[in-house]
């Protein structure tokens, strides 16, 4: 297998990785209504929900295609949920006391950080290789 085979099955890889963070983390903010934070309602939620899946599809098929428009998407919804986790849950994860469901909703977070930024990292180096 050659440098750009590798480079690119690692980004397929780690975007499937950062489904297994992100999909259980968009449930438990559902759980803990953080959409009502921002004073969406739960119909909206759900209707958002299903549009952050096709959208995550629609980047996963011409990714897994070879496409390099799927590697700039895997690079741009890696760099979204990072900054996404950092912004938002990292400030209320530092305040004392328990966060959310505990060590669970941790550790999606962080998972979801560090694979997103590794993707975006894998995904860059995969499109410079091809050039």
């Amino acid at each position: 297998m050659d440098q750009h085979s590798r480079s690119f099955t690692t980004t397929i890889a780690l975007y499937l990785v950062l489904a297994f963070f992100s999909i259980p983390h968009l449930i438990d903010d559902f759980l803990f209504d953080i959409p009502a934070d921002f004073g969406i309602s739960v119909h909206l939620s759900q209707f958002l929900a299903g549009v952050f899946i096709l959208i995550y599809l629609g980047i996963l098929i011409p990714l897994a295609k070879g496409k390099r428009g799927g590697v700039i998407g895997a690079i741009s919804m890696g760099i979204f949920l990072a900054l996404a986790g950092i912004l938002k849950h990292i400030p209320l994860i530092i305040k004392p006391g328990p966060y959310w469901s505990g060590w669970f909703s941790e550790g999606l977070i962080i998972g979801m950080i560090i694979t997103g930024i590794v993707l975006a990292i894998t995904g860059i180096i995969s499109l410079r290789i091809t050039n």
